[in-house]
């Protein structure tokens, strides 16, 4: 692997609070800690920024959108803020296993590729049960299409 290269994570927020503490914490406790968080707030009018504002880290880099845009636009725009070798994405109502980042550098360097994904466990918040999720390649070709 090559030496520790920065990470920037993208987050995209708008109106994104109710786990929005969780997620941070995700990326917070990550066992990589050569991290960069772009947080980008889409004009959200909840109590998102104030808590970020509890996450007192110079490694996260608040942004504000000055008007309403896709979820494709507001990513291009947090984009051109990192300065990481890798970029990740991370929603508000997302959270990581604490090796999420070492695991992925690991097998991207390793493989020498250029885009990653993972399965995922996804919460259902109604019936409070976690859900495991395989991608497959039509997921990867609509991901890419999507975003």
């Amino acid at each position: 692997m090559s030496k520790n290269p920065l990470v920037s994570i993208i987050m995209n927020c708008h109106n994104g609070e109710k786990f929005l503490k969780k997620s941070l914490n995700s990326v917070i406790k990550q066992t990589y800690k050569n991290w960069e968080l772009i947080f980008y707030d889409n004009q959200s009018i909840d109590k998102s920024k104030e808590i970020l504002n509890g996450f007192k880290n110079k490694k996260i880099k608040y942004f504000r959108s000055k008007k309403y845009l896709k979820l494709y636009e507001a990513r291009n725009f947090a984009i051109k803020e990192a300065k990481g070798k890798y970029i990740t994405f991370l929603d508000t109502d997302d959270w990581w296993d604490k090796n999420k980042l070492i695991n992925q550098i690991l097998l991207i360097e390793k493989n020498n590729s250029t885009l990653i994904y993972t399965n995922v466990w996804m919460y259902n918040d109604k019936n409070k049960k976690n859900i495991y999720f395989v991608p497959t390649k039509s997921h990867q070709e609509k991901l890419l299409k999507g975003y």
